[in-house]
């Protein structure tokens, strides 16, 4: 199922590519910059929250916290190349069913998403006297996500996979490299977790909602 998402994930890609370099060829519009908006390389903070889909974990840990810095390589006229690493972190009882676990003990769950992913740009509206353009992106890619539970303040259990994930969103440029972004993204992750003979897995799949701003150089 893994291996099918992540082809999947680069049929997409390819199809969202080859689209983009053959409207360039073609589009007189786009070559007025009416379309298509032209940045550069440049790099994002974004704050938000993930949301798990399973029940069990959704039960067990709910809804965290999430931070992630990105790296935009510009392609072309309307495609990134965007890097990223990610922080999640959460309190709450163990995913792992331990029976040493008592009440007055909290469990900490920690994920570090790592993506690669590629974007196609739309522009819908310009500002005609500033030239500063709002629209929106679509875009998927790969992910690794590396996983740590820690139980009791003593038991730690780790592990680690790969996965897919698609997203989309705004792009606001509020001056000539300052932006708005923000996404709705969705992970298909199932991390198999272990610490000596303890095994289990995670299912990380869910919706993360991420905001915040990117500079452009």
């Amino acid at each position: 199922m893994k291996i099918k998402l992540i082809l999947i994930c680069f049929i997409i890609l390819s199809v969202i590519n080859n689209f983009t370099w053959s409207a360039e060829g073609s589009s007189p519009k786009e070559d007025q910059g009416e379309e298509i908006v032209v940045t550069t390389d440049g790099f994002a903070i974004l704050m938000g929250v993930y949301n798990p889909f399973d029940e069990d974990m959704k039960g067990i840990y709910g809804s965290s916290f999430s931070l992630s810095t990105q790296y935009c390589l510009n392609m072309g006229r309307s495609i990134d190349l965007l890097a990223s690493i990610g922080f999640v972190h959460k309190n709450g009882n163990p995913f792992y069913d331990d029976l040493t676990f008592t009440s007055d003990k909290i469990s900490t769950i920690t994920f570090f998403p790592i993506e690669i992913s590629a974007r196609k740009r739309f522009i819908f509206m310009k500002n005609p006297t500033k030239g500063l353009s709002r629209g929106l992106y679509i875009g998927g890619g790969i992910n690794y996500i590396r996983a740590r539970e820690k139980i009791n303040e003593k038991q730690t259990t780790s592990g680690g996979d790969f996965g897919t994930h698609f997203f989309a969103g705004p792009q606001i440029f509020l001056n000539d490299n300052l932006a708005f972004e923000g996404d709705v993204k969705l992970l298909f992750n199932n991390i198999d977790m272990k610490h000596g003979s303890t095994r289990y897995s995670i299912m990380f799949s869910g919706l993360m909602i991420k905001a915040g701003l990117a500079w452009y150089y």
